[in-house]
């Protein structure tokens, strides 16, 4: 009896530890005059998120929502505490001006936990710029050109994958077959091999590949936890992406690198690169006069005259490169090319408006893409631009603050090891910014609509030093995708499809049931 009251007594004890704990730490914003919602005593601002409900972006857009006056706003995940950024001018201080604050993203992955963790994506400090360094080079518009040929012989394989379709008279699942195409596109520029999953959609590279955006508890656990140890890690295996994919990724690298060097092969795509890189070869093929200036703008971004970068470019690191290259290229493009052909099938007088354009931009020069041609076509830009104010490539963006930062014109003071978020799809549905937030409105991206907004709330790819690097690489990719999608078919929507589309919680944007659709050419 003894021994069950001294457990009983323990365990209340615990719990009440726990709640005060919880409670005293919700009291953080209090000190330093930050405003903030009321939180759940234990799962902060986060309730929807830990319970399945919602994914965490639209928990931000509803707090950006609900708090219209304010400037910022204090979050609290579980006990943690953050603050939500609204007010673009401050968003541009934290991402550009006082950059030096918040260089980091507050979501480090442990090398040691993690198999491809050494990636620019989760880098810190020195070791991020570095690295930036060494691959700012990497997505140039000379290197976008070098591999335009690549990108377009996978998008070959659009047409008879959806004249398949039509014969057999079925209806086609729209990520699913913009995920074919972008891991052919990501499986031949960056780990040098052909797929050809839109022709075999059970290709071994496509299934692997898809294990890492599945839904996971562990990425839950790891969002809301980002910085925990690592013995807490590999104990309960939390690792952020699946090992087993994480392994495949890196035999593949290991081995394209070896047959390379071994043969003296060269694609003229990314992996080229970093094998040259590698070796510390100057390769003449990929040579760029553009280099020096992408160069030059981010180190005046980060402030620095002197060019130092220590990093060495060992098959872990290329590996990591190239995964984050896959993470970026599959998911990104997979969710925009879903969402054009949603919109497409919704708005069939934007579509026809759309196509005849691509056409023309062909014919004019004898049906033959290329890659100066991307650039003119800009109803193309405005309806893609439009697409990504819906749902933007990063919905949110995360910064961590490295030293005490007093936000301008106020006496509230961002403490060092803060998280900083900021709601990417708040800002860009804020009817406040856009005119037709809820609407799909490519006019939104006119010339003179994009003169009279503020830069920063348009933010799909980031901004500041720690944009996306690869984006030039991702609008490339999307627009050779909606080019030979639309220039051959016209898109409908199915019966199968839930309108308006509902988005599952979890870590990818997945609609639930899908976004099905009919197609027929033209």
């Amino acid at each position: 009896m003894y021994i069950l009251s001294t457990l009983f007594l323990v365990i209340v004890t615990g719990l009440l530890y726990i709640y005060w704990f919880f409670k005293e730490s919700h009291k953080f914003f209090d000190q330093y005059g930050i405003p903030y919602p009321k939180p759940h005593w234990l799962f902060g601002n986060m309730k929807d998120v830990v319970l399945w409900k919602k994914a965490i972006w639209f928990v931000y857009k509803d707090l950006y929502d609900k708090h219209v006056s304010d400037r910022f706003v204090g979050v609290y995940t579980l006990h943690r505490p953050g603050i939500m950024v609204r007010d673009p001018e401050l968003i541009k201080s934290i991402l550009v001006k006082d950059f030096s604050h918040f260089r980091d993203r507050g979501f480090p992955l442990d090398k040691e936990a993690e198999p491809l963790a050494v990636n620019l994506f989760s880098m810190t400090g020195d070791e991020w710029k570095n690295m930036r360094i060494k691959l700012t080079s990497t997505f140039s518009s000379g290197k976008m050109k070098m591999m335009f040929p690549l990108l377009k012989r996978c998008a070959e394989d659009i047409q008879p994958a959806l004249k398949k379709y039509m014969e057999e008279g079925q209806d086609f699942e729209a990520k699913d077959l913009a995920a074919r195409y972008a891991t052919d596109v990501i499986g031949s520029c960056a780990f040098g091999i052909d797929i050809h999953s839109l022709q075999n959609p059970e290709s071994e590279f496509l299934k692997v590949g898809r294990t890492v955006f599945a839904s996971r508890w562990q990425q839950i656990v790891r969002g809301l936890n980002p910085k925990l140890p690592t013995s807490v890690i590999k104990y309960f295996k939390l690792q952020f992406f699946p090992v087993q994919a994480c392994d495949y990724f890196l035999k593949l690298v290991t081995d394209m690198v070896k047959y390379r060097e071994e043969n003296n092969v060269t694609r003229g795509d990314f992996l080229d690169i970093l094998i040259a890189m590698k070796n510390h070869k100057d390769l003449e093929k990929l040579k760029d006069q553009q280099d020096e200036g992408d160069l030059a703008k981010f180190m005046a971004q980060i402030g620095q005259k002197t060019i130092k970068s220590d990093v060495e470019m060992t098959i872990e690191v290329m590996a990591a490169q190239s995964f984050l290259f896959f993470i970026g290229g599959f998911e990104g493009a997979s969710t925009t090319l879903m969402l054009l052909l949603f919109e497409m099938a919704q708005n069939p007088d934007v579509q026809n408006k759309l196509r005849q354009e691509i056409i023309s931009t062909l014919e004019s020069n004898g049906g033959e893409f290329t890659y100066d041609m991307m650039k003119k076509m800009p109803y193309l830009e405005m309806v893609l631009s439009e697409v990504w104010r819906r749902c933007p490539t990063v919905p949110f963006l995360m910064r961590e603050c490295t030293e005490n930062y007093r936000i301008p014109s106020t006496d509230a003071v961002i403490k060092k090891g803060i998280p900083v978020i900021i709601p990417t799809l708040g800002l860009q549905m804020d009817k406040k910014y856009f005119e037709k937030p809820d609407e799909f409105y490519p006019e939104h991206f006119t010339e003179e609509a994009k003169r009279e907004r503020h830069p920063f709330v348009y933010l799909p790819f980031g901004e500041g030093p720690r944009v996306c690097i690869a984006e030039r690489f991702a609008r490339m990719q999307v627009i050779v995708g909606a080019v030979y999608l639309l220039k051959d078919f016209f898109f409908e929507l199915s019966p199968k499809t839930k309108v308006p589309l509902e988005f599952a919680p979890g870590g990818a944007v997945i609609v639930k049931g899908g976004v099905w659709l009919k197609c027929r050419t033209l």
